[in-house]
């Protein structure tokens, strides 16, 4: 009885922390998303940089031809711009398709085919002897970036200060099905609420993978991408953060990119993150001694799939007395009640995501509960990469299929691409 009222008081502790520390950077984020979204970034110099943009495909015929076409219609000049695509080692027809935009372009693209796959950080470094911008950009190969992108950029780095920059993504098939819908929920939660409070409140700002920024000699300095990491973006914005650069997240830099429109390709996708984030999270530790507003919060986020494995222990041992110790046991109120407050926390988020955007549509609202259940499945999902990583199995960096969907309105309609 003791133990499980120990065990119960101190998951109760670090679940109530997680909630109320990550309240608190939401409420600052959603205060601030309508002055962050209004900001101007019309201060261009004069003189533009040349950007590269790095494009890692496997398998990517569906979406490729769409992703350069996208990057090509940005509104930059193009001999300020070069765009490299590594495949690596596609058996569709992703390597030809990128060599036609490849001969008809080939002052802008460049395409270089691996022999062997190694996965997207390998690809990303293999890129490198060939860039020549001041600024490297990294796509995934289902993005569609708006027109404006490239030239947001440009203005944010005029600011020397500035190391990278994490745009916006979102989500292109949002309206493909119920699955998409809850996780462009979940994309917005992220981007408008959790990197707009970091960004307010100067705390860690991680890279996402895609629609991410960095000066050329920053990349140099740091030696590129780490290719044994499973989530390579936030780990080098770690790296970044242990070199005391600053990372900044730019709301109006936006792209959209497909979500996951299954369960099975939901799961591939965050086990390897969640894992990754472990990972990275045991790896970096030592950034604790160092103590700032930014390396505490980098740990502390970097803490979330840890997070997501304790509320599921507490979820099970909330089960296990209730169904066996109810009536002896007293603490089995104040974990319901943490439970709840969970449930909660996260319905607010989303009628606060909601009521931001304008028209507040009715049918946007009714889909607000599903975030729960959402929840649940993260949780299992984060015990099962938990698990993963004890017992080491092997690690195995697995993209995510994308299939071309933009649902059935496209982000056009929402104002967000021309």
């Amino acid at each position: 009885m003791i133990v499980f009222d120990i065990i119960s008081i101190t998951l109760l502790a670090v679940l109530l922390f997680w909630t109320l520390y990550n309240g608190s950077i939401i409420y600052a984020g959603i205060r601030n998303k309508r002055k962050q979204m209004s900001m101007s970034t019309d201060n261009k110099s004069t003189e533009l940089p040349k950007i590269s943009i790095i494009v890692p495909t496997k398998n990517e015929e569906t979406v490729i031809r769409r992703c350069l076409d996208g990057i090509l219609n940005i509104d930059y000049p193009k001999d300020k711009m070069q765009i490299i695509v590594v495949d690596g080692k596609s058996d569709d027809n992703t390597c030809k398709i990128c060599s036609e935009f490849s001969e008809k372009y080939p002052e802008n693209i460049k395409v270089i085919c691996e022999k062997t796959a190694k996965g997207k950080p390998a690809a990303l470094n293999l890129a490198l002897p060939y860039i020549n911008g001041e600024i490297v950009g990294v796509f995934d190969a289902d993005s569609l970036p708006e027109k404006e992108v490239l030239s947001k950029v440009a203005s944010y780095f005029t600011d020397k200060k500035i190391m990278a920059l994490q745009g916006r993504t979102t989500s292109l098939n949002e309206k493909s099905n119920a699955l998409t819908r809850v996780i462009a929920m979940e994309e917005k939660a992220w981007f408008q609420a959790l990197l707009s409070g970091r960004e307010k409140l100067h705390l860690f700002v991680p890279l996402t993978g895609s629609c991410q920024f960095v000066r050329r000699s920053v990349v140099e300095e740091l030696g590129g991408w780490d290719e044994n990491s499973l989530t390579e973006d936030v780990e080098f914005a770690l790296r970044l953060v242990e070199k005391k650069h600053l990372v900044k997240y730019a709301p109006d830099v936006c792209s959209g990119q497909e979500t996951p429109s299954s369960l099975g390709s939901l799961v591939r996708q965050r086990v390897r993150w969640y894992r990754g984030y472990m990972e990275t999270a045991i790896k970096y530790g030592s950034l604790l001694n160092t103590l700032n507003k930014r390396t505490v919060d980098a740990e502390i986020s970097m803490a979330g799939p840890f997070m997501m494995v304790v509320s599921l222990l507490s979820y099970i041992n909330w089960f296990f007395v209730a169904l066996f110790l109810s009536q002896s046991n007293p603490i089995i109120n104040f974990t319901g009640l943490v439970i709840a407050l969970t449930a909660v926390s996260l319905v607010s988020v989303g009628i606060a995501l909601t009521a931001s955007e304008k028209p507040i549509k009715l049918r946007n609202v009714l889909w607000i509960p599903s975030i729960y259940f959402y929840w649940v499945i993260q949780m299992f999902i984060a015990g099962w990469a938990f698990l993963k990583l004890v017992f080491r199995r092997k690690r195995v960096w697995t993209k995510t299929v994308k299939n071309g969907s933009m649902g059935s309105d496209d982000a056009v309609k929402n104002g967000l691409f021309s």
